[in-house]
């Protein structure tokens, strides 16, 4: 190479093609790439052994585990019951999954084109979603009506929340340049929404799909609990019941199949419809922050929106008055009864507890998310070697595994820590994955061709770049969090907001449990907002 003098009298070497490393000598090696399906298929080898294994160490009490070949036995010998009793909970499933995937398109586009109905409605779902909805079954049945009703009703309130959130995301993702091309060229605000901002946001809607559509279908099971005739739900309330734990695992075998079924088709849908990363396609998010009156307006919206429906279901739902009391029923418990204090008392108690739990289950789970991303996006074959044992965390009702779970974990904080993550992990690693991805092929070739490997794209393109996403799943992680503090608190510790509110059921004091379900409703919207104002700093920060 030679050099040019410069005015200043250096030598500069002229601009040339960026530097490639040589091919290393000897005979080329050539790597055939294992097939998906074989990876999937020795997930379920490895879930397999390590069952077995655990089930004949006689480390668990005697019957906690059943073996494999006894649970195969009975699958095999009532196959057409299982089949029988999976159908009418994938029908809700499927039901309830549609009309969220509707609702959650329409509220999303409709949100895109104005920014302040958009946060009313994920706060309202947000709302909604951080109910612990096992423990309401009662309430949802009266207020859905009995049967098929509160059944697709769960299956839509599993479902929809990550739902909205994956619309959402998709369509803030929208990139700026095309949305100028399509302004430029006369269109407006919906023109962009049509042309530009679906295709942008369906590896985000995709997304949302896969964490909803397992989603759907815990909702649909865990509905049948509670009075319905036949159904996945009702063979594992019975089998508990009568510690038939062959028929447990096999109905947890079924659900898993179902919900892995469910997984792999959204994803065909997905890869039939090309969902590839956009280019740029953060851009979007480089615009004006919220200024303090709008951020008081956003918060307020949805406040009073809850308040609204509230006393509309009241007034014109036809509830009983002993079961649904009003905000000043619950502001006088609070504040104007003469045991106010002790009522604040108690409540705060409980509230404290509940928050602990929340905590190091969104801490844990989310760090897990965030290590088990970062190693799949590198190592995508571990992702279909552990995605049967994902899919199992997801299908099948914690209290499917209690006595297992009891028997590793005890009655502590390993209990609630284990079933937390069972809640929070799946879908925030779904999320994490996502935004990982959604990195141009150039911009990876571009660090490949001057020597970096595995963890020089992950340092310097996908983690910056997936800064916001993993924001994002912090945001869905919130109320997954506090639903699974719930849920441990319900099923085992029996301590915290949940003890309070079955206690409160039982005792007919519904006037305290609606004051926990306002305490912890406005408890988890605080934290939501606050991780929204984080993940609206991320996005604006690491735009391109």
């Amino acid at each position: 190479m030679t050099s040019t003098d410069t005015p200043h009298g250096l030598a500069v070497a002229p601009a040339g093609p960026p530097p490639t490393r040589r091919p290393a000598k000897g005979p080329r090696r050539v790597e055939r790439e294992v097939p998906g399906a074989v990876w999937t298929l020795g997930g379920i080898a490895l879930a397999v052994g390590l069952w077995w294994l655990v089930a004949v160490s006689g480390l668990l009490p005697s019957g906690s585990v059943p073996s494999p070949p006894s649970v195969a036995e009975d699958l095999i010998e009532n196959l057409s019951f299982y089949l029988t009793n999976a159908a009418p909970t994938l029908v809700t499933a499927l039901e309830g999954f549609a009309i969220a995937v509707v609702i959650s398109l329409v509220f999303g586009a409709v949100g895109s084109l104005t920014g302040l109905l958009e946060r009313s409605v994920s706060r309202v779902a947000l709302a909604v979603y951080c109910l612990p909805l096992p423990a309401l079954l009662p309430l949802i049945s009266s207020l859905a009506g009995a049967g098929q009703p509160t059944r697709i009703t769960m299956a839509v309130l599993f479902s929809f929340f990550p739902m909205l959130i994956g619309v959402i995301a998709g369509l803030r993702a929208t990139p700026a340049d095309m949305a100028a091309i399509v302004h430029c060229a006369g269109g407006g605000r919906l023109q962009i929404l049509r042309k530009v901002g679906l295709r942008a946001a369906l590896p985000n809607i995709v997304a949302g799909m896969r964490i909803a559509g397992p989603g759907a279908f815990l909702g649909a099971l865990v509905a049948e609990f509670s009075g319905a005739d036949d159904g996945l739900g009702v063979v594992l309330v019975v089998s508990q019941q009568k510690l038939q734990t062959a028929q447990t695992w096999g109905v947890a075998i079924v659900a898993t199949v179902i919900g892995g079924l469910l997984y792999v088709a959204i994803t065909a849908m997905g890869r039939w419809l090309h969902v590839d990363p956009v280019e740029s396609q953060t851009s979007f998010g480089a615009v004006p922050g919220a200024g303090l009156l709008q951020r008081v307006a956003e918060f307020l919206t949805p406040a009073v929106a809850l308040i609204v429906i509230w006393v509309a279901i009241i007034q014109f739902g036809g509830v009983s008055p002993l079961v649904f009391k009003s905000p000043l029923d619950v502001l006088d418990y609070l504040v104007g009864n003469p045991a106010a204090a002790t009522h604040r008392s108690a409540l705060t108690t409980d509230w404290l507890v509940t928050m602990r739990d929340m905590g190091m289950i969104f801490g844990v789970g989310m760090a897990a998310a965030i290590i088990a991303g970062c190693v799949l996006v590198s190592f995508p074959a571990l992702l279909r070697l552990g995605l049967p044992l994902l899919l199992a965390s997801q299908c099948v009702p914690q209290i499917a595994f209690i006595p297992l779970l009891v028997a590793i974990c005890g009655r502590g904080t390993a209990f609630i820590i284990v079933t937390g993550l069972l809640v929070v992990f799946f879908p925030a690693m779904i999320v994490i994955v996502t935004a990982l991805e959604e990195r141009s092929r150039s911009t990876l070739d571009l660090v490949s061709v001057y020597g970096g490997g595995r963890w020089a794209i992950l340092r310097f393109v996908r983690i910056p770049g997936a800064v916001p996403g993993i924001l994002n799943a912090g945001r869905i992680s919130i109320p997954l969090a506090l639903f699974g503090a719930v849920v441990a608190e319900w099923l085992v510790t029996g301590n915290g907001i949940s003890e309070a509110m079955t206690t409160a059921t039982t005792t007919f004091d519904y006037t305290r449990l609606w004051a926990d379900v306002v305490v912890v409703t406005v408890t988890v919207i605080v934290l939501y907002e606050v991780v929204a104002v984080l993940h609206e700093r991320a996005r604006r920060r690491f735009s391109v």
